[in-house]
């Protein structure tokens, strides 16, 4: 998809709510003329929330980094080489003992940042309701890295994989997954929020609507608000005030091997705020935690779990376990 830059009215607001674009002094217009830069960008859609003529400023970095790829930028030597070992073909993925037309799939980072409620939420489900669960990666790291071969190819492959498994519904935890699979899968795609019997048996009554502090969306729901409005019968909304004036956790874009620095300062505005942040991306929270911020999941505060947050190595063991265990 094509951005109509040249429309730019030079009015700086893009540049006045991006720190990016900040950083460097420059607005959209200029930046499609930095190819350099192209992975410097967090892909939050900042730039398009606040723009009068609708450049979307995401869009525009996606072309400049699938335009670099085709002029042969190796990711693998420019500090990617570890994500693409694990994601491009997914190093844990599990399809052990699927005998099921729903299945499960909390997706990467729910299950190594929240193991614990990762397996209650799987065994439940198999026991309660004859669900089984997929570790996997949804593809979307290759499509925001702009390698639209291998983003093709990890498409291709999960859907033979449900072809091949019979598998005609996928229940996801993750916004990330949830807002990208909706445009790449063949089959149905649903948030576990969506499925009132499983919630409810899931659910402490007790935390029912009763959840106070600080609210911080995630990148891909903040437009829409699909997710949030799939929320709002678990939670009050009265009881938030959200995290408006940080853009982003620092993990949008694969933006942080670039942008070392300024990826810790969106993480330190979260120790700004003294209230309970609460986040409904488990990407969201592993970044908010790095921050020392007091950060917890919605799902884990619904399910009444004092699960603490996994850091550093344990994310990557976590990630391991679940691979070579039945969890169908």
């Amino acid at each position: 998809m094509t951005v109509n830059y040249e429309k730019c009215i030079d009015c700086g607001e893009c540049t006045k709510h991006c720190l990016f674009l900040k950083k460097y002094n420059i607005n959209l217009k200029d930046y499609a003329a930095l190819s350099n830069l192209a992975y410097n960008c967090y892909l939050c859609g900042k730039c398009k929330d606040v723009c009068p003529v609708d450049i979307d400023g995401r869009q525009l970095s996606l072309n400049l980094r699938e335009k670099r790829i085709e002029e042969g930028y190796n990711l693998y030597r420019n500090g990617y080489s570890m994500l693409l070992l694990e994601k491009r073909n997914y190093v844990f993925k599990n399809y052990k003992n699927i005998n099921s037309e729903a299945a499960f799939f909390p997706g990467c980072n729910f299950p190594s940042y929240y193991p614990g409620v990762t397996k209650t939420i799987s065994e439940k489900l198999k026991k309660v309701f004859k669900i089984s669960t997929i570790f996997d990666c949804c593809g979307k790291p290759m499509d925001d890295l702009g390698m639209k071969k291998e983003q093709e190819d990890v498409r291709d492959r999960l859907n033979k994989n449900f072809e091949k498994l019979k598998i005609k519904e996928l229940i996801l935890l993750c916004p990330n997954c949830y807002h990208y699979l909706k445009n790449n899968s063949d089959i149905k795609i649903s948030m576990i929020y969506e499925h009132d019997k499983i919630m409810d048996s899931l659910i402490f009554k007790d935390n029912f609507n009763r959840i106070e502090g600080l609210l911080f969306l995630p990148c891909p729901d903040k437009e829409h608000r699909t997710i949030y409005r799939m929320l709002e019968k678990y939670i009050d909304k009265n009881n938030f005030q959200e995290i408006s004036d940080i853009q982003c956790c620092g993990a949008g874009g694969c933006a942080f091997i670039k942008e070392k620095e300024l990826t810790k300062n969106l993480q330190d505005g979260f120790k700004t705020y003294d209230k309970k942040i609460y986040a409904y991306c488990a990407t969201c929270s592993g970044m908010i935690k790095k921050s020392g911020a007091n950060v917890e999941h919605i799902l884990c505060k619904l399910l009444g779990t004092d699960e603490k947050i996994s850091t550093g190595i344990n994310t990557v063991k976590n990630r391991a376990l679940f691979s070579i265990k039945k969890w169908g």
